[in-house]
């Protein structure tokens, strides 16, 4: 299957035996590439886990959404012919047709002329139209404030000097009225993006409009792949229930689906779906954001809401009750481009007692211990209250993670994770590969071979023919290197770089470019159909013994270090309170005590294996890091987030 348009039509799979992950990058309309390879990988691997952030969220809730269709269908379920991957192929079809994108971007009122200039701007456009955009820019955004300081300024020289002093201060009168311009515009888009919960686009269909915008047009999607009505929002409950295939491998949960956002307030990514997190909605601002079905929906599932402040605050249901289109616009919002998402948490809390129910209903609901307790509290119901929330603002999964290649990772796998990369490589490159008289759309499109391949380091050249081109290279490099630096490390690695497929775009093809022309959009969604397809050859013999080699080499390394812990000569005689209580338990631990004896024994067998294991390695060896894929991994405790 190629391009855009292309039906789908299942050939007779033979994936009884063989399952893969799938993870995809963010990139904006570059995630036209996914719908296509998602086919191309169905049709040779059933899906497991699902993950991306940004455009590769919304891939990722597609692909799942159309994968619990798929299943729905093989148990024998009665399902409308869009319902799976034919479902999948339409939208492929829709993302490829010129307009469409640029349809589902609607920004709000007051933002349009913005919106405009900020497309414009991050566009294919010449230089010297993008100047002239931004300076037209000040008088369609602050025409009233330009006008008024130049009257003022004029006016000032009038004053001065008659007809002499307006016609000396005329050009100082309009460079500082233009100044005065700026400084409005910019203001009055800030005030606009505010009040769009800092966005300019807040992915709802706005008043008018012929066609859905983001949001809706993903729910509808959703639901129609999934087979589910529009009112029953798709859950991760949903995906993890789904019906399993016949033969299928033993796993808590049928399809998981994870996703990358960003706490602004919190400065730091969070995966979803949230486990036992603590969040709040409120009602007036979900509106802007969901269609009213699923805001109605989360509401019901809330329960009563806190009243504080004369805001009602409703509970954000976490885990398996969240719908799947929630989680993917938080992981979608480009900053300035698409609005953020708010949510809130309690800022304050205070212990309040509530007037006990009556002796009938306390009989009903409550047991003897806790109706005695109440007795005790003179007939009243006590316990933290909330009494106030603060906003945490949720942006875009990219900001802190664009290619979460961790996901769903495991020390030796199961099955294949395939990670799909989006790059963009110098017009250098793109034109060595047009010249080599090779199918550029093939040539684009690279997964290692060979374990020797995909291991270099990328280079982008900084160096312009212009002071203000280099300086600018060099800022942008800056910030794309803090946005990406942990994603780039992990994707080099042995046992990750195999089942990477890099898909190259050139600067017209996705981005921020969101009315391409057709042959771009074309092009784009041809490669994705190249990037599934590469992946049918792939190895896991190959793949799961380095996995293995890099297990072992890591492991090894990480229990000589243990060791080195109990050398007398490398401890510290102040500290030795602290070596005991982990080797022999006394004295106590001062917290997170082992509950049970044979916890504290276990823990201390564990440490004493691990241990002799390293001086049995110190002294005797053999060095299994001798020969193993470079570069070498390291272990190391972090956070799970």
């Amino acid at each position: 299957m190629r391009g855009q348009g292309a039906r789908w039509v299942d050939r007779g799979r033979d994936v009884a035996d063989k399952y893969c992950d799938l993870v995809m990058k963010g990139g904006i309309t570059s995630g036209i590439v996914y719908p296509n390879a998602v086919l191309s990988l169905a049709r040779q691997y059933r899906f497991k886990n699902i993950g991306g952030t940004s455009a590769g969220a919304i891939a990722a809730a597609v692909a799942a959404a159309a994968a619990f269709g798929d299943r729905r269908r093989h148990s024998g379920e009665a399902v409308a012919d869009e319902v799976g991957f034919p479902g999948l192929a339409a939208v492929s079809a829709q993302l490829s047709t010129r307009g469409f994108i640029y349809s589902l971007f609607q920004p709000a009122p007051g933002a349009r002329t913005a919106y405009r200039l900020l497309v414009m701007l991050t566009g294919k456009s010449s230089l010297p139209r993008k100047i002239a955009c931004l300076l037209a820019a000040v008088f369609a955004i602050a025409p009233l404030e330009l006008l008024a300081s130049l009257v003022v300024l004029l006016g000032i020289g009038w004053l001065a000097a008659g007809v002499d002093g307006v016609l000396a201060t005329l050009l100082p009168s309009l460079l500082c009225a233009y100044g005065a311009g700026v400084l409005a515009s910019a203001l009055r888009v800030a005030r606009v993006a505010r009040r769009n919960l800092l966005g300019l686009c807040d992915g709802s269909t706005q008043a008018g409009a012929a066609t859905p915008a983001l949001t809706d047009w993903l729910h509808e999607r959703l639901q129609t792949l999934s087979g589910k009505p529009l009112g029953q929002p798709l859950t991760f409950g949903d995906l993890h229930q789904a019906p399993r295939y016949l033969g299928e491998p033993a796993a808590e949960q049928a399809i998981s689906l994870k996703m990358i956002t960003t706490c602004i307030s919190h400065t730091e990514p969070r995966t979803l779906p949230f486990s036992a997190a603590h969040f709040w909605f409120v009602r007036e601002e979900f509106a802007q954001l969901f269609p009213a079905s699923v805001v109605d929906w989360l509401m019901a599932q809330a329960g009563a809401p806190e009243h504080i402040d004369g805001r009602d605050y409703y509970r954000l249901v976490d885990g398996d009750r969240l719908p799947v289109l929630v989680a993917t616009r938080m992981s979608l919002s480009f900053p300035l481009l698409i609005s953020a998402v708010p949510l809130h948490e309690p800022a304050r809390r205070e212990r309040r007692c509530e007037p006990a129910v009556d002796t009938a209903t306390r009989r009903e609901k409550s047991s003897v211990a806790e109706s005695m307790e109440g007795l005790t509290r003179g007939g009243q119901s006590c316990g933290p209250a909330i009494t106030a929330f603060r906003v945490c603002w949720f942006s875009d999964g990219g900001i802190s993670s664009n290619f979460p290649i961790h996901l769903f990772d495991a020390a030796l796998p199961r099955w294949p994770t395939f990670g799909i990369n989006l790059v963009y490589p110098r017009h250098a490159d793109a034109v060595s590969v047009l010249d080599t008289g090779k199918d550029p759309i093939e040539q684009a499109v690279f997964l290692p071979t060979e374990n020797r391949q995909g291991w270099q380091r990328s280079y982008h050249a900084i160096a312009q023919p212009l002071a203000a081109a280099e300086m600018s290279g060099f800022l942008f490099s800056i910030v794309s290197t803090m946005q990406n630096w942990r994603d780039v490390l992990q994707a080099r690695a042995p046992g990750y770089r195999d089942r990477i497929v890099h898909v190259s775009l050139h600067g017209d093809e996705g981005g921020m470019n969101l009315d391409m022309p057709q042959d771009v959009l074309g092009r784009i969604a041809a490669k994705g159909s190249v990037a599934g397809e590469r992946f049918c050859g792939f190895s896991f013999q190959n793949h799961y013994w380095i996995r293995w080699r890099n297990l072992a080499s890591a492991y090894q390394r990480y229990t000589l270090e243990i060791a080195r812990t109990d050398d007398p000569d490398q401890r510290v005689a102040a500290w030795t309170d602290a070596y005991q209580t982990v080797a022999l338990g006394e004295p106590p631990p001062p917290s997170y005590r082992l509950t049970s004896e044979d916890k504290r024994r276990e823990s201390q067998r564990l440490w004493r294996h691990m241990v002799e294991q390293g001086q049995h390695w110190e002294d005797l060896g053999p060095d299994l890091t001798e020969g193993a894929p470079r570069p070498l991994p390291q272990m190391k405790v972090t956070p799970i987030y």
